[in-house]
Parts: C-alpha cells; sequence; structure tokens
C-alpha cells in the first residue's frame, strides 16, 4: 500500500503528544501516537512491538526482514521522536492540521513528525519490494525532548543494523556531529529573618547574585576555548532562576538550574565539577551553596565523514537532487548520540528547518516532507541493490 506522507503527518499532528517536561513523569504522552503508528505498521504487515520505557511510556519499533538468503547482513535504522514540546503561548491551533501556501502547520509538523511521516512511508514502500537484502529498523522514540530516555530504552537491546538515519529538521543536510548536554542545579543557602530587621538573616538572593556573576565569567572563559570543528564552543546558559518566599523575609535560599553544552571529547560530569571549582574560587568561602548531581548528563555525537551510512545518503542525495548536501554540526542533542553509542553509525537528516521548531506557528514546507520521503526511499533502493 502506498502512504501519502503529507495525509499521515497531518493525522499525526492531530493527536497530541505533549512531554510535560519533567522528571519521572508517568503520563501516557506518547501512547495514542504510539497506537497510530502500529496500526500503519500492521496494516502493512510490518512486525511490530511496542518497548516500555516506564508506566505509560512506550517505544514503537517495526522490523521489516530481509527476503534474501545471506542473513549476516547488517541493515538500516530509520529513528525519529513522537513527543512534542508543550503548546502555551502558540499563535495557531497546536492540533489543526492548516496547510497555507505550501506550509502545514501544527505543534510537532517540524520536529519531528514530518520525519516520522517520510520515514514511514519509505518504509512501506520498502516493505512490499520484492528485493530486501537488508533488514530494516523503524524507530519511534518516546521523551526525546526532555530526557531521551526512549532512546536509552532502545539501544538496550541489540538490532540488526549498523547505520541509523535519525530524522531530525536539518533540511535534508547530513549532521555528522551534535553537542551533547549536562543539567544540573546550584542552591544557594542563606539566613532567614523578618524583613523588618535584615541584618538578623543572609539574604540567599544578594549571595546569588555573586554566584551569578561567577558564572557569567565561567561562560566568558568557555568563549576562548578551543572550538570544534564544526560545533564551535562549549556554552552554558543559566536558564531559571527561583528563590525567596515572600516580600517582607529575608531569602533563605536561591537556586539556579542550568545547562551546559558539550562538545565530543567532553564528559558532562568532569565539566560540572570543574564550573564548580570556578565558581566557589570566584565567590570565596563565606557563601554557602550546595551542587546538585545532575539530572541528565547526554552526550555529544560525532561521525566520521568517510562512515558508510554518510557516504551512502550522498549517493542518494545526488541521485534525487542532483548533489550532495555539505556535512554540517549542530548545537542541539538528539537521540542520535545515543544510538551511536551502540556502536550503530549515525547521521542526522531529515525535512523541515530547526527555526522553525519549537515556535508559536510550528510549520513545515510540504516539499521538504516530499523531498525527504523521495531521499529514505533511494536510499533504501540503494540497500537493496
Amino acid at each position: 500500500m502506498k502512504l501519502d506522507p503529507v495525509q499521515l503527518l497531518k493525522d499525526m499532528i492531530a493527536i497530541p503528544s505533549v512531554n510535560p517536561m519533567r522528571v519521572g513523569t508517568t503520563e501516557p504522552v506518547e501512547r495514542d501516537m504510539a497506537n497510530y503508528l502500529e496500526q500503519v505498521l500492521r496494516r502493512a504487515q510490518i512486525d511490530c512491538e511496542r518497548q516500555t520505557i516506564s508506566d505509560g511510556r512506550e517505544n514503537v519499533i517495526g522490523v521489516v526482514h530481509a527476503n534474501q538468503r545471506d542473513n549476516s547482513k547488517k541493515g538500516l535504522m530509520f529513528n525519529s521522536h513522537m513527543d512534542t514540546v508543550p503548546v502555551a503561548n502558540m499563535t495557531i491551533d497546536p492540533f489543526d492540521p492548516v496547510v497555507k501556501d505550501q506550509l502545514l502547520f501544527g505543534r510537532g509538523s517540524c520536529d519531528a513528525k514530518g520525519s516520522i511521516a517520510s520515514m514511514l512511508s519509505a518504509v512501506v514502500d520498502y516493505a512490499e519490494s520484492s528485493h530486501r537484502e537488508v533488514p530494516v529498523v523503524f524507530a519511534a522514540m518516546a521523551d526525546e525532548e526532555f530526557s531521551f530516555s526512549g532512546s536509552w530504552k532502545l539501544i538496550e537491546r541489540e538490532w540488526p543494523v549498523t547505520a541509523c538515519v535519525v530524522g531530525e529538521p536539518t533540511r535534508l543536510a547530513r549532521v555528522i556531529a551534535h553537542k551533547g548536554v549536562a543539567r544540573w542545579r546550584i542552591l544557594v543557602k542563606g539566613v532567614s529573618a523578618h524583613g523588618a530587621t535584615p541584618e538578623l538573616g543572609r539574604s540567599a538572593i544578594y549571595d546569588a547574585a555573586r554566584v551569578a556573576l561567577a558564572l557569567e565569567a565561567y561562560a566568558k572563559r568557555l568563549e576562548t576555548s578551543e572550538p570544534h570543528m564544526l560545533l564551535g564552543r562549549s556554552t552554558i546558559n543559566v536558564g531559571k532562576v527561583n528563590g525567596g518566599q515572600s516580600v517582607n523575609i529575608v531569602p533563605d535560599r536561591c537556586e539556579f538550574e542550568m545547562e551546559r553544552r558539550l562538545l565530543p571529547h567532553e564528559d558532562g560530569l568532569r565539566v560540572i565539577a570543574d564550573c564548580e571549582t570556578f565558581v566557589r574560587n570566584q565567590v570565596g568561602d563565606r557563601i554557602e551553596l550546595q551542587v546538585e548531581a545532575p539530572y541528565l548528563v547526554d552526550p555529544a555525537l560525532e561521525t566520521s565523514s568517510d562512515a558508510a551510512i554518510v557516504r551512502a545518503l550522498g549517493d542518494a542525495q545526488r541521485i534525487e537532487f542532483g548533489s550532495e548536501s555539505e556535512l554540517r554540526g549542530a548545537n542541539y542533542g538528539t537521540d542520535g548520540s545515543k544510538i551511536s553509542r551502540a556502536g550503530i553509525e549515525t547521521v542526522v537528516c531529515g525535512p523541515g528547518d530547526i527555526a522553525n521548531a519549537h515556535t508559536k506557528d510550528e510549520h513545515i514546507e510540504i516539499e521538504q516532507v516530499e523531498l525527504a520521503t523521495r531521499l529514505y526511499r533511494s536510499l533504501l533502493s540503494k540497500l537493496s541493490k
């Protein structure tokens, strides 16, 4: 059966799969999406399973088996994610897939249901082919937007593949490196007192201001560090500050929440320890602060430009578009770095523009979805020869 990737995408946009963006949730965020994808796979007579991450959250895995005698050949994985970021402050109906001026609007249209639609359409075509030289795995992930727990679960098992294409909005450029991330909190402690007698307390907010200046200095130091050829330099961002109880109480605590973007050679735990040492040296012993263990440490991705999947995808681009895309790096993270950790050569390549992801009017060019489908089909056709 031929699947229209644009109709698939419309169907998926209409299915809410919003990640609550917090630790330990067991909300069935992706369940309706998973049900939909499983139905499509089973209608195409593709072996399908659900991989449980936690109560209420599951990956969906479809496996198209090779029909040739040589079972030693390892195949290809197509991987993308089902969850989306929240929808607050959007200026469009996030779950109404409207087409205007050849753009398809809706939450997840660009990041990353457009990739899922193109990949699924290509995989179903491959499943119906009489020449399937290698196995192909379609893997739809849960919880990419917050903690990548779906991809960590995925690699607990071995799959019959040596290569993977991860679908993220790259405008079909080949991304062979991206940054990792470490996220953690720093708690600054003070002494509470009545607001009328502040001299009897110690303001955690005043002390936290000094910590903030130290973190700014640390960020400046990173600006002079050695850059990566595709990714530039490491960065740090203090994204959230929370302190105080009431306007008439001297605050006894103030908390920073921050993230450090990691280069491929960097270890998340080590850079957090380095940041802590720098801050303590800057503010001195009088300020009491507590550095919490990170709640997320996610590795960076770096794949050789000579990797077979990178070259094969370039060949498919030449066949379909007349030329290869350039090789790029990305500042954001993806499920790809975990898959790469499992020894699977990984490249990130999908339809849409990252500038349109997570936005108040998220959208994707219909042409991008159609081009991606052609590209993925061409790649699979190449593997079948």
